[in-house]
Order: C-alpha cells, then structure tokens, then sequence
C-alpha cells in the first residue's frame, strides 16, 4: 500500500480540514505517563480509611489489610471511573488480571468508605 495520496483523496482531506467545525479545534492532550487525578483521589481515600501509607497500597507485602485495601480500591476505581482495569492495576503496580480477580470477589468495607 502506497504512503502517497491521491489527488480525489487531497481534495477530501482539504475540505474536510476547511469544515468550520474543525476550524480552531485544539488537538486532544496526552496524558501519557500522567496519574489520573481521580485515581489518585480514590487511592488517598482508601489509604486514609484503612490507616496505611499510599506505598503500601501499591506495595508487595500481602498482609489482610493491604489486600482489603486493593480490593476496595478496585472496587471503588471501577465503578466511579472509566478507567480500564490495565489503567486501575498501573495505579497500584499490578496487572489486569489481578484487578479483574479483586474484583470478582466481594469487597470488605466499600459501604463504610462511601460514608466517610
């Protein structure tokens, strides 16, 4: 397949560009590399009601609180976001499948944090 336009398809492109619903558009940002701000608020929630440090959280010990801990945070993450779970796992160094696993098991105390 050829990189080069045609001339039919530079035309498009050219009224398509000229299209005044496009005129001043701002190209999306990229938030490549950037925490999503209510992630982060989500996992200050958690550490907080929990009493642990946000390293905990993300760390590798597997002590019951900090498992009850990222269970309630990906409980929390997923319902209240439109983040993937790749994204919700990035957030506290774990992979999908372990989100997805958090999951499907019933959170401990999502009631209580929803109250605080």
């Amino acid at each position: 397949m050829d990189d080069v336009f045609t001339k039919e398809e530079v035309k498009i492109l050219k009224r398509i560009c000229e299209n005044p619903i496009f005129k001043g558009s701002q190209p999306l940002p990229k938030n490549i590399g950037k925490v999503p701000q209510r992630l982060h608020h989500l996992k200050k929630i958690v550490c907080n009601f929990y009493n642990i440090k946000e390293e905990d959280l993300s760390g590798e010990r597997r002590d019951s609180l900090f498992i009850q801990a990222r269970r309630d945070y990906c409980h929390l993450a997923f319902k209240n976001t439109k983040f993937s779970t790749t994204v919700i796992g990035e957030k506290i160094k774990r992979d999908s499948s372990s989100v997805l696993h958090h999951l499907n098991k019933e959170p401990f105390n999502i009631d209580k944090i929803y109250n605080e």
